[in-house]
């Protein structure tokens, strides 16, 4: 099985998601969304290039959407590197 990382920015992504679900919809939602972002994640470590491409965003960078999310990433020797987890009305304001 190959493996996913998270950045610091990604990190913080997901529990700001996480604490969102928490609140607007409760803690049992809020939690199965994040196993689906796991999920989500680990499909991408097991087929890199299922995403499309985002070399606007960065060299490497590819995207992946995923519900009301959009999970850059970039593809590794043994997996992908997750680096931002964002809303996709939040594009348009993103910092890598």
């Amino acid at each position: 099985m190959t493996r996913y990382g998270l950045s610091k920015r990604a990190t913080d992504d997901l529990y700001q998601i996480f604490l969102y679900g928490y609140e607007q919809f409760g803690v049992a939602q809020a939690e199965a969304y994040a196993e689906r972002l796991h999920h989500v994640f680990q499909l991408l470590a097991d087929s890199p290039h299922m995403g499309r491409a985002a070399s606007m965003i960065g060299e490497g960078v590819r995207r992946h959407e995923h519900g009301a999310h959009i999970v850059l990433y970039r593809p590794s020797r043994d997996g992908v590197s997750i680096l931002r987890i964002v809303h996709n009305r939040s594009m348009s304001r993103l910092k890598l």
